[in-house]
């Protein structure tokens, strides 16, 4: 990492405290955030970002909680990016050009000669390919999955690299522009997964890290020889702001405040409830619509229980998602209605597989010879119906959860929570302990329930090999002709939703705060993207 990086073992191992002073510091004045004022428009000054928490690993390649999305995304570029307007459409990045075979197996990228990482090394086609044979070997990163199936990688010129699937796969240009597959400089590749994860990685893009204290602030500095933008973005050269100092603060009520009195600039996971409030006080509130999966309870069909379509089903009608937006999240999500999100360009509306229909969970589990107990809880051969959802223990996973207990006790379902750390959960959902997980997803394409539910990758449901969801998934990705692709990623969604091995319940749109005269930020799905930002006069 470039620049001054204080970490040690012991620091990932601070509890809220040293967080919570973090927080006040801010409250109380103690930190300053960038004044507009003091700059001309767009030129120079510092951005301030307040973020709920810092995720255990600083790999954007590897982070499943949020790391690659904020400040990741800040250092690293990818090979292409996403339109805003036309999410189908890829831009060129640090790719200039791309072919791709017509049964979609072979990509071949033309690259940028002029770009370096923030520690002067030169980007080449062996560092893409040093960077894709690394992360293949990663099974638990993020991005591992977009290259399994990587036969080969050759590099025929220096700034030309070939890559060849050993099935043809249609999803894998939109994964070039997620930040999974972000590029990594030559020395972080080298270093041991663990070792990229606590140190921290080099990468080309806009900003570098300069110091970096885990969980408590992360300072960026402007590259000012940074040349080489998307053509999605609408700036050329250096990034306008010195720098970015993320702070964590803790709290979503002190993230408002500090927005309200001018400490931060710009701050994550505005609350449900403050959401208005700070619109009523003139400030920003900006809103990342997802573009994923739904907010979901993955099902692991393995459990006995879980193992009965009757009594999965039964739990998805026995959600009233509608009623859920309203109380846990203050209307600012919406109802799930698929599989993926509505704002997803594959998604299938499936309103009648999530309707809510109580009485039709109460016939099925009756069917099904589960009968009401004394306490409510319905039984079956003196095993109580018990459903426990793991989940990341935070305010917001717990409130919705809590709302999804609420209501499907109402047709006997006993629906038990465990909350547990980013590190247990990663341990929960590798090992498959668990009976229903909270999960989303982070590709924008149809290929990214591949992704979670084949039994080759993350096999969110637990089914058995052989399947025939399998099946479907996998033509999906092999499919060049994108009307034929539909259908069958049309058909995996109706799989998914009419037997719950997905549960949708809400399409997720993550609010932050910004001061009045910060223009210029933009979101890639949930992904913050600050080089076109600036302070307006």
């Amino acid at each position: 990492m470039t620049g001054r990086t204080r970490h040690h073992t012991a620091r990932y191992r601070l509890t809220g405290l040293v967080a919570a002073v973090t927080a006040l510091a801010v409250a109380a004045g103690c930190g300053t955030a960038g004044d507009p004022t003091a700059e001309a428009a767009g030129a120079g000054g510092t951005l301030t970002v307040g973020l709920a928490k810092e995720t255990e690993c600083r790999d954007p390649q590897q982070d499943n909680y949020g790391y690659g999305g904020t400040i990741g995304r800040q250092i690293v570029d990818s090979l292409t990016e996403r339109n805003g307007v036309d999410l189908a459409r890829i831009e060129p990045w640090l790719a200039t050009s791309w072919e791709i075979s017509p049964d979609a197996s072979t990509y071949t990228f033309k690259l940028r000669d002029d770009v370096t990482f923030s520690d002067g090394s030169v980007f080449d086609a062996s560092v893409v390919k040093a960077n894709f044979e690394a992360l293949a070997g990663i099974r638990a990163a993020t991005g591992a999955a977009f290259v399994q199936g990587i036969r080969a990688i050759s590099t025929p010129e220096k700034f030309t690299v070939r890559i060849e699937f050993d099935k043809p796969n249609a999803a894998f240009l939109q994964a070039t522009s997620s930040w999974q597959l972000g590029i990594l400089a030559p020395a972080s590749v080298a270093k041991t997964p663990e070792q990229r994860c606590s140190e921290g990685v080099i990468g080309s893009g806009p900003y570098l890290v300069k110091e970096a204290v885990y969980n408590e602030q992360t300072t960026l500095a402007r590259r000012a020889d940074y040349a080489w933008p998307s053509k999605a973005r609408k700036r050329t050269g250096a990034a306008a702001f010195d720098k970015v100092v993320f702070r964590i603060v803790p709290e979503a009520g002190v993230r408002t405040g500090a927005i309200s009195s001018g400490q931060l600039d710009l701050a994550q996971s505005i609350s449900w409830q403050d959401g208005p409030v700070l619109e009523k006080a003139g400030q920003q509130l900006l809103k990342a619509v997802n573009r994923v999966p739904a907010v979901s309870l993955e099902v692991n069909t393995s459990r006995p229980i879980l193992n009965e379509e009757a009594v999965r089903v039964a739990l998805t009608h026995a959600i009233d998602r509608r009623k859920l937006v309203e109380t846990a999240h203050n209307g600012f999500t919406f109802p799930a209605t698929g599989s993926l999100t509505a704002a997803n360009p594959f998604h299938l509306p499936q309103p009648e597989a999530l309707k809510y229909d109580p009485e039709r969970s109460r016939t099925l589990l009756d069917q099904a010879g589960w009968q009401v107990g004394a306490d409510g809880i319905r039984t079956r051969n003196g095993k109580r119906l018990t459903i426990t959802a793991s989940f990341v223990g935070n305010p917001d996973n717990q409130t919705f959860l809590e709302v999804i207990q609420q209501q499907v006790r109402e047709v006997g379902i006993d629906f038990a929570l465990r909350p547990l750390s980013t590190g247990e959960f990663d341990t929960a959902l590798v090992a498959g302990d668990y009976d229903v997980h909270r999960w989303s997803g982070a590709l924008v394409d149809g290929d990214v329930l591949r992704i979670l539910f084949s039994t080759k990758t993350l096999n969110k449901s637990r089914l058995a090999p052989g399947n025939d969801l399998d099946a479907l998934l996998q033509r999906q990705v092999a499919i060049g002709d994108p009307a034929e692709r539909r259908t069958v990623l049309d058909e995996i969604q109706r799989v998914l939703v009419e037997r719950a091995y997905q549960i949708p319940v809400f399409d997720m749109v993550n609010l932050w705060g910004a001061g009045r005269k910060l223009t210029g930020v933009e979101f890639d799905d949930s992904s913050l993207i600050l080089y076109d930002a600036q302070f307006t006069s």
